[in-house]
């Protein structure tokens, strides 16, 4: 009786929306038995010799004055015996002529209506109308007046006592009688009540008039309903020492059934249960779910095969290494899980599993399965609120486990390899529908996991019944992948830890048949590593003057002169001291480097403009510094690297011979024949190398250093991507010689930025950019 509405007064939703105005009908027949009053009119209509009508007013006397036959007396009179009267008559004393006679416009009359009554008081009706009619005119009986008992009383005498009851329930307006000037209608307060509750068909509280037994009573409700329960009713009742008691009555027995009611007793028909007593129920990932009868013997099997699951179907979406029934405990009777193996369950290979009455057998999918693997888990796992508006109650059930502390086998097993399954990006997902069917069911499955995780084609937890082989489990991840070292499976047991406090670790071989074989338990963990491969993933492009430029794949610890060597070598034109060799790596750092760089300038820029660091023309300054700031940000990173690719010169210096990376690129220039200069020069450009010239003289044919020209910060850029400074017109025992493909710079004169802290930062910056642009030109030509 969980959910029903609260019982409500019977009866009185009759008057309920009545208009504040009644008018009743005026078009239906007069009945014969209406009795002519003052006020009334009467129509007579005569044809034959005479073709007249008339309408005659019903005087206050009670006459009628008829011009062919004077005046007569209707007092007391009924409609119809008037009728009588006057076609008699017509026919007698107008020879030829007939008369038809019937009502026109009727009086009114003045009657009150009082007692329990919405508005009560005196009110104009009609005089067709009846008892109820004046009962709708003053807005219908109040809850706490008689529907059973309606009183009319005429010249103080009562004339009809109206049950509501008999119209209500059997449609009877027998008593309804017509109302006459001054009658009044009195609704005396309600009298005896009794509730009656459960499965009857009207349940309401009931004014009791000729009822007196619980017989009556339920006769009164309707009757009982299919689903009661046909002998058990209890009464509720407040006894003489004014105190509630609860009496039961068996309603087989035919005393119970004459037993009296009484005032305020609370009648409660009972349901039966609504466990069906032989019912097996098959719910989940099956063709047919519903309930199957249950017959001693019924075994799994057949109720599986009977719901569409079969042997057949074993490569469907059902998941096979467990299903769960939901019994009751034969000691304490509460509901609990019992695991089975859905695939030895169909194929037959283990002995029959018995099935009891009520027991429900919950097959699962996949995708349910999937879902112990979802981001919604994993936070409910690790200790996060349940988010708003999920109201899927089977995390609830988790949430409350593992705040109780007793999920120690499947947090234990996901705790150790929680960071590794991050890597199957845990998806969001909507609470599958048999865990809001049966919300338990979820922390169950976790309690039975196990955990496989790497070079498996779908990694995660997977629930196992007991004595499920390993094969299986893999059939369930959708096995391995082809990167998986079947031969090396590490494998970690925390089966014996329960008993000892401790648990075991050995590495599997798949390829023996028994190992594949063998049984897994549950907070088991296994990860399945990839096969050791000295092939690494990614590639090495090589350019230029090698005998077979291209891509090729790397060999893990493979080197510079190793990759050269599988290239065919170097053309007789090539130049390895100008070699380019670029890293992704480095190319990263360059390109952070830039940004810091740009960074800190602009920080500068704000200083020189507010704290009055420098004199004369401040706003060109911070214009330069800007300009740099743009360079930076869009400086075009190579992320070369300085190395040795000569192979002559990497067999007399292994140490020197670089390990190759994923992404790298070496490009192999031709024979340069010239010198470049660039900066405050009067020429810059590019010379023809002279065997033996230095910087001095190379920069004497460009015309020497212009007058902004910074000479002691002069630098050359080598081919190989090594700068040094060149100090020019300095004494030096030893001038830097000047191999061809060099690159000379002259920087501006700096000495308005010597006063910033960024100045030598600024140089530094210029220098790597001139480096860069100077590999690009190199890649560039080739």
């Amino acid at each position: 009786m969980e959910g029903r509405l609260k019982p409500r007064p019977f009866g009185y939703e009759l008057f309920a929306g009545v208009p504040s105005t009644f008018a009743p009908a005026t078009d239906i027949p007069v009945p014969g038995d209406y009795v002519i009053g003052p006020g009334d009119n009467v129509r007579v209509q005569l044809f034959g010799n005479q073709n007249q009508t008339f309408t005659l007013l019903v005087s206050r006397d009670g006459t009628v004055n008829f011009p062919k036959l004077g005046p007569i007396s209707t007092n007391g009179m009924r409609f119809d015996e008037l009728q009588a009267l006057l076609e008699n008559r017509v026919s007698k004393e107008m020879i030829g002529t007939t008369a038809s006679v019937t009502l026109g416009r009727l009086r009114s009359m003045r009657v009150f209506v009082l007692g329990d009554v919405t508005r009560p008081g005196s009110y104009t009706v009609s005089s067709l109308s009846t008892m109820t009619h004046a009962l709708f005119v003053s807005g219908g009986v109040t809850a706490v007046g008689s529907l059973r008992r309606v009183q009319l009383k005429r010249s103080g005498e009562l004339i009809q006592t109206l049950d509501l009851y008999k119209f209500l329930l059997g449609g009877d307006s027998s008593d309804d009688v017509r109302l006459q000037p001054g009658d009044v209608i009195f609704v005396p307060p309600v009298a005896a009540r009794v509730t009656v509750e459960g499965e009857v068909k009207r349940p309401a509280i009931y004014e009791i008039g000729g009822e007196r037994t619980l017989s009556d009573l339920i006769a009164l409700a309707g009757g009982r309903l299919a689903s009661s329960d046909q002998t058990y009713i209890e009464v509720e009742r407040v006894t003489r020492d004014a105190q509630r008691r609860v009496l039961n009555f068996d309603m087989s027995k035919a005393a119970d059934l004459s037993s009296p009611i009484q005032d305020g007793d609370v009648v409660r028909v009972r349901r039966i249960a609504q466990q069906i007593a032989n019912e097996i129920r098959v719910i989940g990932h099956v063709k047919y779910p519903g309930s199957y009868p249950w017959a001693d013997g019924r075994d799994l099997r057949t109720v599986l095969d009977q719901a569409g699951v079969r042997s057949s179907d074993i490569e469907t979406e059902v998941y096979l290494p467990l299903g769960i029934i939901e019994r009751s405990s034969e000691l304490t009777g509460i509901r609990q899980f019992v695991a089975f193996n859905v695939a030895e369950a169909l194929s037959g290979a283990s002995s029959p599993l018995a099935l009891q009455p009520n027991d429900v057998v919950v097959v699962f999918s996949r995708d349910d399965v999937d879902y112990l693997n979802s981001y919604e888990v994993e936070a409910v796992l690790g200790g996060k609120p349940i988010a708003a508006g999920n109201r899927c109650e089977a995390l609830s059930e988790l949430d409350e486990m593992v705040n109780s502390q007793r999920a120690v086998r499947f947090l234990r097993a996901l705790s150790s390899e929680n960071h590794r399954l991050e890597k199957t990006s845990r998806r969001r997902m909507s609470c599958p529908e048999i865990f809001e069917t049966v919300p338990r069911a979820l922390p169950f499955l976790l309690d039975k996991s196990v955990a496989v995780y790497g070079e498996v084609v779908r990694p995660g937890i997977y629930p196992v019944a007991d004595q499920t082989e390993l094969e299986l489990l893999l059939r369930a991840a959708a096995g391995v992948t082809g990167e998986s070292d079947s031969r090396n499976v590490e494998y970690l047991s925390y089966a014996d830890s329960v008993r000892d406090g401790k648990s075991s670790y050995r590495t599997l071989d798949l390829t023996i048949d028994t190992t594949r074989k063998q049984a897994v338990a549950a907070g088991d963990v296994f990860n399945f590593r990839p096969v050791y491969l000295d092939q690494e993933i990614g590639s090495v492009r090589l350019i230029g003057e090698v005998r077979f430029p291209g891509t090729y794949g790397l060999i893990r610890g493979e080197t510079l002169s190793q990759m050269i060597a599988r290239a065919g070598g170097l053309t007789t034109s090539a130049f390895p001291y100008g070699a380019v060799f670029t890293r992704d790596s480095a190319r990263a750092a360059e390109t952070a480097s830039y940004k810091r760089a740009a960074d800190e300038l602009q920080e500068a820029v704000v200083t020189i403009m507010t704290n009055g660091s420098l004199t004369g023309d401040v706003s060109s300054v911070a214009a330069f510094l800007d300009g740099v700031v743009k360079r930076l940000q869009n400086a075009k990173a190579t992320g070369r690297v300085v190395v040795q690719a000569d192979p002559a010169l990497l067999r007399l210096r292994p140490e020197q011979d670089v390990i190759l990376e994923s992404g790298d690129a070496l490009l192999i220039p031709k024979r340069p024949t010239s010198v470049s200069i660039a900066g405050q020069v009067l020429n810059p450009g590019s010379q023809l190398f002279v065997s033996g010239d230095t910087a001095d003289d190379y920069l004497r044919r460009a015309g020497g250093v212009g007058e902004a020209a910074d000479k002691d910060r002069a630098f050359i850029i080598y081919p190989n991507g090594e700068a040094r400074p060149l100090k020019l017109g300095a004494w030096q025992f030893q001038k830097p010689d000047v191999p061809p493909g060099s690159l000379i710079i002259v920087p501006r004169d700096a000495t308005p930025l010597n006063k910033l802290v960024l100045s030598e930062r600024l140089l530094s910056i210029f220098s790597n950019l001139a480096i860069s642009a100077a590999a690009l030109v190199t890649i560039g030509n080739n």
